[in-house]
């Protein structure tokens, strides 16, 4: 993959247990520092509590988002195909808010509700090793847009997701851990 505007791992990313970027992916441990290593990092909050977080390298990504239903993902891209323009969205957020990851994740990228305003976001973020990228992302959804999604899984996909919060935290939250 080929990207043109980095930036420094924001405080935002960082993991809440380490106070530090992530370093290692939460699925298999690879080193996301090696040179050219993507990764995803998603983190949940309530009000300002972390719920969770997690950082997933791209073949662990690709691994999960092969393994969810054909429906759920063919939902999941129409909802945000009819709600907004995510190709244009990294070069107008660029124009607007330059690298300054808090604009980004001000409010939500579906809804436009502002950060303080909900109970419950996640926020995402594309990552080259030590960098990240602006490409559409980094994003927050609301709490809102999450219930939006959640109700577009197929059976299959909610268990798939089940399987993955295990995995990840050893716990059960499927309602949480949506990889978008």
């Amino acid at each position: 993959m080929i990207y043109h505007h980095f930036a420094p791992v924001p405080k935002a990313f960082w993991s809440f247990e380490t106070g530090k970027p992530f370093k290692r992916c939460s699925m298999c441990d690879g080193d996301l520092m090696a040179e050219g290593a993507n990764y995803l990092v998603e983190k949940a909050y309530k009000k300002k509590e972390t719920l969770f977080e997690y950082a997933m390298c791209y073949e662990c990504y690709l691994s999960v988002q092969e393994s969810l239903s054909e429906q759920s993902k063919k939902l999941i891209a129409n909802y945000f195909e009819e709600h907004l323009d995510f190709d244009s969205r990294g070069s107008q957020m660029l124009e607007k808010n330059g690298k300054r990851t808090r604009s980004w994740l001000a409010e939500c990228m579906v809804k436009g509700t502002p950060r303080w305003k909900c109970e419950e976001h996640q926020i995402y973020g594309w990552f080259v090793d030590k960098d990240i990228v602006f490409n559409g992302m980094p994003y927050m959804l609301s709490g809102a847009v999450i219930d939006d999604l959640l109700k577009l899984l197929s059976p299959e996909t909610a268990g798939t997701l089940d399987d993955l919060s295990n995995k990840l935290f050893g716990i059960d939250l499927p309602q949480s851990v949506l990889l978008v």
